[in-house]
């Protein structure tokens, strides 16, 4: 740690900028032409301040909060449950509009405002370094005077009001807040440092930062978001103030920044609490620590790992740019974030990250740290993705935006969800099978509802919510127009074996649930599934159906039953498209229908349930992306293992065991697509090799596509009478005709005639 002390030994006691700017980023600030519309809106927010300030928190004059702040999850309308709304001073309920006061409503508040203080000090101290006026400067000095005064006069306190826990923090109440308002403060203190007189800047430092590093260091969070930021406010200060330890312990200690590469992000990217919503709350410290250690000339070649964060989310996103809201998360817009993908650009040169980052120019933090110029490259279209470390895939198809994303990785932490092998989907420009995703901590639903087995699309067994449990993947196989995953949920129930495939076709997901009890006895196994829209079907739902009242199941309103015995489908919505749902009959099941909650609880979402008495059960499962109505007219198991899929001139077969599947789509009594995987043979392909394989014919019938990874071996016959050309992955192979037969990679062709 030699290098750390001879850093902070070479600082001037008041140097110019150099924590997260230094003379050389304001050079190139000033001369980006595309920057000077944010540096024009920087401005007039700094000669705003602090009327703006004023007028929208409803102050007669700006002062800060007297005493410490709330949790911010406890701005809740204690009878709805939905997040309050801050207006001119006034906390309105957005669904009857009264307003609410008093604590822990009006501490809230003072979060607010002392995050916004923050924030004021930081666009404060940039507008003074780009323009050198030397009232935003005061305007800083005058806040930044107000914290010490009052900082050390503020108990320690935590979310619940209780004084001196390890938890708790001083302006915030907990360390995490109080390192996320520590953060922007110590940057524009930075900016503005050599204007303050040294009596101020000495007392700043002692009164506001080393005493809140003493808060922070008191309470290390180890495999955290927490942490990260708590490393980030911890590198701000030990810069700042020239502490070496706090250096040390924000990049090298227990749970420093080196840690959080190594432990926090998966091998596969996604940040270990499997929310997207925690993962981009977590680069941000993250992008910070690293910007603040490359204008120290602190190395960090840990931080390639923080590659893996952006790569993740490109990987698991759906069409309309949002992400999955698995865990706590709600649903994460990726363009709200391409401001690190812009940064992302400039560190790394990916150039994946451009076509995100093109949006980003009217963010600060692009103009800070992001990349100058970018370059135009083509958009690649994405494919099915498996992260199998974090647990997430992502199945698309090629001839459509049809997603499937299924969750079966680890549980997640306190921010975990119990809906192992849950799936969420997208058809035609919107969300289908939908997820709680999260409320505010504080709202009676989100322990009684959001993290409960019954809210997501999954099974519960006896009523009961899984346990944490981490799932297995056992199978994936993927390619253009199909892909297959096979998992298990692990040890999420006990003494219950369950198993989910789904097979992805452009036409239909075939899903297949199946649950085995190990104690031989019957249990009540509850396959559930939740899509936005309006039930519209062929059930009569004219049971009166009584439920549980705990585990979630109270908040499934207006239950009703029919028959589950006979083969059913119910239409889900949204307007003029939707979701088919077809499930094969069992003779000991019911299902039932209603509307449960969904991440706007004042929207409720349709939700369907399968309710089955059994020892074991397969739910057998065809969900089929609808537009102006259904083409399947049946879906049916004529044998163990075999379905098939009819309607609208479609005649589909399907097979699927442990290790080998195929699908054979017809139209019309014509081949349009095979798909084979560990299968070598069939009536319309024959080959030595069992490794995946899809086969295309053509309208016409003349070209034939062969899609695979690696090369043919062997003879390779397909039933193509009319076919003159052959195609691997794009490429055209030789092609030899016999009768109906058309022959590829023979290793001698003998006395077959080319085809012609």
């Amino acid at each position: 740690m030699a290098w750390i002390l001879l850093f902070l030994m070479m600082l001037p006691a008041a140097a110019e900028p150099r924590l997260l700017l230094n003379r050389e980023d304001v050079a190139r600030i000033k001369a980006q032409a595309q920057a000077q519309a944010v540096v024009q809106r920087l401005i007039q927010r700094a000669e705003n301040w602090p009327a703006a300030h004023v007028e929208n928190y409803g102050l007669k004059e700006w002062a800060l909060p007297a005493e410490g702040a709330g949790w911010s999850h406890a701005y809740v309308c204690p009878v709805h449950g939905t997040r309050l709304k801050q207006t001119r001073g006034q906390n309105l309920c957005p669904v009857d509009g009264k307003d609410y006061h008093g604590w822990p409503v009006d501490n809230v508040v003072y979060m607010q405002r002392n995050a916004d203080n923050a924030a004021a000090v930081r666009d404060l101290g940039l507008a003074y370094l780009l323009t050198g006026r030397a009232e935003f400067a005061a305007k800083a000095r005058r806040i930044v005077n107000a914290y010490t005064a009052l900082y050390p006069t503020l108990p320690v306190h935590d979310n619940n009001n209780k004084l001196n826990t390890q938890s708790g923090a001083r302006v915030m109440s907990q360390t995490l807040s109080e390192a996320s308002w520590l953060v922007p403060l110590v940057f524009g203190y930075d900016l503005v440092r050599d204007t303050l007189p040294a009596e101020e800047r000495i007392g700043f430092e002692r009164s506001v930062l080393k005493n809140a590093a003493a808060i922070l260091t008191g309470n290390n969070r180890g495999k955290s978001n927490w942490q990260s930021w708590h490393n980030c406010a911890l590198l701000a200060i030990g810069l700042t103030v020239g502490d070496q330890e706090l250096v040390r312990a924000a990049l090298d200690g227990p749970g420093g920044f080196k840690f959080q590469m190594r432990e926090s992000i998966t091998p596969d990217g996604p940040w270990f609490e499997g929310s997207w919503g925690y993962h981009f709350f977590s680069v941000e410290p993250l992008m910070l620590t690293i910007e603040m250690a490359k204008r120290a000339g602190l190395a960090l070649p840990e931080a390639a790992a923080f590659r893996r964060m952006l790569d993740a989310p490109l990987r698991a996103v759906f069409p309309d740019g949002t992400l999955p809201n698995f865990n706590d998360s709600g649903l994460v817009k990726l363009a709200a974030y391409a401001k690190h993908y812009s940064i992302g650009y400039r560190m790394f040169g990916d150039s994946r990250y451009v076509p995100l980052a093109k949006h980003a120019g009217s963010d600060l933090e692009t103009v800070l740290w992001g990349a100058p110029v970018l370059p135009e490259v083509a958009t690649v279209a994405p494919v099915s993705d498996l992260m199998p470390e974090a647990g997430l895939a992502t199945l698309r198809v090629r001839e459509n935006d049809h997603v499937v994303a299924v969750k079966f990785g680890p549980h997640g932490g306190g921010h975990g969800h119990f809906d192992k092998l849950t799936i969420n989907s997208y058809w035609n420009g919107a969300q289908q099978a939908a997820d709680p995703g999260t409320q505010a901590y504080a709202a009676p639903t989100h322990a009684t509802w959001d993290k409960m087995t019954i809210a997501h699309n999954t099974v519960s067994v006896d009523e009961k919510p899984q346990a944490a449990a981490t799932g297995k993947l056992l199978e994936w196989v993927t390619l253009p127009s199909a892909t297959a995953i096979r998992v298990s949920a692990g040890a999420a129930y006990p003494g219950i074996e369950m198993e989910r495939m789904l097979v992805h076709t452009p036409w239909y997901t075939l899903d297949l649930f199946d649950v085995k009890a190990e104690d031989g006895k019957q249990h009540q196994f509850d396959w559930m599934y939740h899509n936005y829209g309006q039930i519209f079907g062929d059930l009569r739902w004219d049971q009166a159906m009584g439920l549980s009242r705990v585990n979630g199941y109270q908040h499934l309103s207006h239950p009703a039953a029919d028959r589950g015995d006979m083969d059913w489908r119910e239409i889900i919505r949204q307007q003029q498209l939707g979701t088919v749902v077809h499930m094969i009959g069992s003779p000991e099941g019911i299902v039932v229908a209603g509307t449960g909650l969904g991440p706007d609880l004042q929207v409720p979402v349709p939700f369907l349930m399968s309710r089955r008495q059994a020892k074991s059960t397969r739910f057998s499962v065809l969900y089929e992306p609808m537009t102006q109505g259904s083409s399947v007219l049946q879906f049916s198991s004529p044998a163990p293992n075999e379905f098939q899929v009819n309607g609208g001139g479609m005649n589909d077969r399907i097979h699927v065991e442990p290790g080998r599947f195929s699908v054979l789509h017809e139209v019309f009594g014509k081949p349009v697509q095979l798909v084979l995987s560990g299968i070598a043979e069939t009536e319309l392909l024959k080959r030595s090799q069992t490794i995946p394989i899809q086969v295309d014919w053509s309208d016409d019938g003349a070209t034939v596509d062969l899609f695979m990874e690696g090369t043919l071996e062997g003879a390779v016959r397909i039933t193509a009478p009319k076919a003159k050309l052959i195609r691997l992955n794009g490429r055209k192979i030789e092609c030899r005709a016999n009768g109906p037969y058309r022959w590829a990679s023979l290793p001698n062709l003998g006395n077959l005639e080319p085809c012609q």
